[in-house]
Formats: C-alpha cells, sequence, structure tokens
C-alpha cells in the first residue's frame, strides 16, 4: 500500500516527467518505531543508513517536529569524494542529465516538508550545477509563495580554478519556509550604537528628509513645516524655542522636500529625531533592552573567511587528524544558519550530516546561550571506497565518521547526550562510557 508520501512523489515525478527510481526499503518493526522516536530523550540522534527510509518514518509517525532542516547534499559533480556524487541520466528529457540528481532529491524533499512544522525553515547549500533544478523541485514541492530567499556565500577568496573561463568563488543558500508562516530569526544587529540618551543607546540610523520618489514638497505640502533644533545636544522640536535655530526639508541642492512624518506625529516622536550642527535632521535607532535581542534584516550576501571551504578542511584535519571528509561546511558557517533560522529551542535536522558539524554548532550554540537546541542527523552506511584516506584513518563506513564526531563532542562537553539508530539492529547502539576520543579544539 502506498503511502500519502508515495503518492505526492509519484504524481510530482509524473509532471515533472522524472524518472521512478527504486529504493531501498526494510521490515519496520515495532522496535524500530520505537527506536525512530526516541531521538526526543538524547541532545542528537544520529540514524544510519539510508536518509529516505527515516524521513519517511518520521513523517508518518512524527509529523512537524522539526524547525529548521539544514542540508549540504551532492553536488552532482562528478568527484570522487566518499559518498556517491554522480547522478547524472541521459541527456533526454526537459531536464537532460539532471533528471536522475532530480529523482534522487524530490522523494527526500517531499519528506522533509512533512516533517517540518508549519512555522519550520528549510536551508539548502547547493552550486550553480544543480541549482536552477533544485530551485524547480523546491517551488513545486514547498511553493514559489514559500520561497524566502536565496544568499550568495563565498566559499573561497580566490576561486577555485576548475573551470576555464571563471574562477568560482561562490555557492548559494536557497531558504524556504513550509508556509507563510514561516519566517527568519534575523541576524544579530552588530551596529556599534555610540549615542546615548534618556531613552537608551542609539545610533543615527537614516535622514529625516524623505528622498527618491514622491520626496518633493509639492508631493505632499503637509509634510513641509519648521523644525527647531539645538547645535549643542542634537535635540529637536516642533515648537520654537528660544536660541534654538530652525531647518526645513531642503536638500544641498536647494530643493524643497519634505519630512517622512506629519506635523502631529512628529511632535509626538520628537524624542526619536536628532539633529546634526548644521540642521540635518536624522531618525534614532535604539538598540533594545538585554531581554529583547535586536536583531536585523539577514543580508543575502555572505563574505566572511570563517565560511571558506579551507576553514572547514582545516577544521576537518584538526579534529580528525587528516582530511577524511570532502569539502566539509565550517563550523561558523552553519552556527550562522542555524541563529538567522531559528530559537534556543529549535529542533534541527540534517539529513546529509556528513562529517557532522551540524551537530557540533547545536553543541556549541547551546552552550554558548544555554540553549535546548536538538539534533537529528542522517548519514549513510556505505562502505568508503578503498584507497580514500578516510578508510586509511581506520573508518569503514561514511557513517563512522560522524559518530566520532559525536564521541568527541561528549568528550568536550560531558552533558551531551546522543544515540544512533540503525535499521540493522532496529535498536539504538549502546555506546561505551570510555569514549577514548580526542578533545575537540
Amino acid at each position: 500500500m502506498l503511502s500519502t508520501i508515495d503518492l505526492k512523489v509519484s504524481k510530482l515525478k509524473k509532471e515533472l516527467g522524472l524518472e521512478l527510481q527504486q529504493h531501498s526499503s526494510f521490515e519496520h518493526t515495532e522496535s524500530f518505531h520505537e527506536a525512530c522516536q526516541s531521538w526526543v530523550n538524547a541532545d542528537t540522534t544520529l540514524f544510519v543508513g539510508d536518509n529516505l527510509i527515516y524521513l519517511k518514518e518520521l513523517a508518518l509517525m512524527s509529523p512537524e517536529i522539526v524547525d529548521v532542516c539544514y542540508i549540504d547534499p551532492p553536488y552532482n559533480t562528478g568527484s570522487k569524494f566518499l559518498y556517491e556524487d554522480n547522478r547524472k541520466s541521459e541527456a533526454r528529457g526537459i531536464f537532460g542529465t539532471h533528471s536522475a540528481w532530480m529523482s534522487f532529491m524530490l522523494p527526500r524533499l517531499v519528506a522533509a516538508r512533512e516533517i517540518l512544522k508549519e512555522t519550520g525553515i528549510i536551508t539548502i547549500s547547493i552550486d550553480d550545477y544543480e541549482q536552477a533544478y533544485l530551485k524547480i523541485l523546491m517551488d513545486r514541492i514547498f511553493g514559489e509563495d514559500n520561497f524566502i530567499g536565496s544568499i550568495v556565500v563565498c566559499r573561497s577568496k580566490n576561486g577555485k580554478g576548475s573551470k576555464k573561463n571563471l574562477a568560482t568563488n561562490h555557492e548559494y543558500l536557497l531558504i524556504y519556509g513550509k508556509s507563510k508562516q514561516a519566517g527568519l530569526r534575523g541576524q544579530s544587529d552588530e551596529t556599534d550604537y555610540n549615542k546615548q540618551d534618556e531613552f537608551g543607546q542609539y545610533r543615527v540610523d537614516g535622514l529625516f528628509r524623505k528622498k527618491g520618489e514622491a520626496s518633493l514638497r509639492t508631493d505632499r505640502p503637509n509634510m513641509f513645516y519648521p523644525i527647531y533644533f539645538n547645535p549643542s545636544s542634537g535635540k529637536v522640536s516642533i515648537e520654537a524655542i528660544k536660541g534654538w535655530k530652525v531647518t526645513y526639508p531642503i536638500d544641498s541642492k536647494g530643493i524643497e522636500r519634505r519630512w517622512l512624518w506629519g506635523i502631529d506625529t512628529a511632535r509626538e516622536r520628537s524624542w526619536q529625531l536628532y539633529a546634526s550642527k548644521n540642521g540635518v535632521i536624522y531618525v534614532k535607532n535604539y538598540a533594545g533592552n538585554a531581554e529583547a535581542e535586536k536583531r536585523t534584516k539577514v543580508r543575502t550576501l555572505w563574505n566572511n573567511a570563517n565560511f571558506y571551504t579551507e576553514k572547514g578542511t582545516n577544521e576537518i584535519k584538526s579534529i580528525f587528524g587528516s582530511k577524511i571528509f570532502d569539502t566539509p561546511k565550517p563550523l561558523e558557517y552553519i552556527k550562522k544558519i542555524i541563529d538567522v533560522s531559528s530559537d534556543s529551542n529549535a529542533v534541527i535536522l540534517d539529513f546529509f550530516a556528513g562529517s557532522g558539524t551540524t551537530a557540533q554548532a547545536v553543541a556549541d550554540l547551546n552552550s554558548t546561550d544555554k540553549g535546548t537546541r536538538r539534533c537529528l542527523l542522517m548519514e549513510s552506511d556505505s562502505v568508503i571506497p578503498p584507497n580514500h584516506i578516510a578508510q586509511e584513518s581506520g573508518f569503514k563506513f561514511i557513517s563512522d565518521i560522524t559518530e566520532k564526531r559525536l564521541k568527541i563532542i561528549k568528550s568536550k562537553e560531558d552533558s551531551f547526550e546522543f544515540k544512533i539508530i540503525s535499521p540493522s539492529i532496529n535498536i539504538p547502539v549502546q555506546i561505551p562510557t570510555d569514549l577514548n576520543a580526542e578533545i575537540y579544539n
């Protein structure tokens, strides 16, 4: 009997003209159902095996539990990584060689949507090769109206040299909400609030004089009026005060403009205005109080050296002793994604967990802000290819690397608790008390 998810996938594949694929499956026993629900008792739970099995299980048994889903899926570059990165099909149909990759991603994204809360966010790292095709899938599954935006992330200062004409510096982070109820938390306001009055710390944010379209006096005559100001203190008044100067919304070219507010509003909110010594009027932007952290809109260009691929590679070498995982995402990058997308009590899902950076990011954020975030990881138990450095370092399966990272987190944070669930045994794996793991620096 086909599940609701299978029916949705089948319908979308037919509409998009994608190929049907066979998926691994096994008998879902009662013990496996119980094991999959046990994630609520751990800080992080690692599901080992085909992520589609677990995504469908959680979607059917525990829908709407996740606040933020972040994934770094295979980019389909054809590179010889320790994971499968070549899902190119024959060049036929509307999507050509991309259809096999789209068929692979489609059921996983459909199931992931069911696991998200109505307020949930999904963020996906991708590069130019599959970005357009991923956008098509996401628009059909999540809806065009729920596309929040695309962030361009600088991953390399000098760029990759594999292309003939371009050195690629960037990747993308696609962001969708499950519904109109979804929204980003915003990024921390790092602006310097360098002024203070009796209402708190503030910065001078923008002109009170209207600029651009419909900014002329003739556009809104009632918004052209005198403002009185004290050149020494910067205080402003709508009423004339002895000894204070007067200014009008006239620009540097002598053109009569208008103010942003009508005179009655300006009278009530004059405390929010600031005057320079030359009579230029600005609007104050207050920092807020410690209990209500001020956040700003997330910018769509992230250029931070801590987000470079080189940074992620160096972290992997520091943790594991060698580059056992290809193109890992840096810790600070994942921390920012989680921070701008959710509150401190969020449930985070990463079903392409890789080296487990998302778990480390969640643990570090919890340690910093005393949060209670929980993390669900999924990683394949595929055998690592022969001669890959990860196998030479003692890892047999890809999920072994993820598990090792969790042990390292545990060795650093004794209160950190994690579970490992595998379909082959249908019960959580018991983690030995003596971890013998290196400390993550």
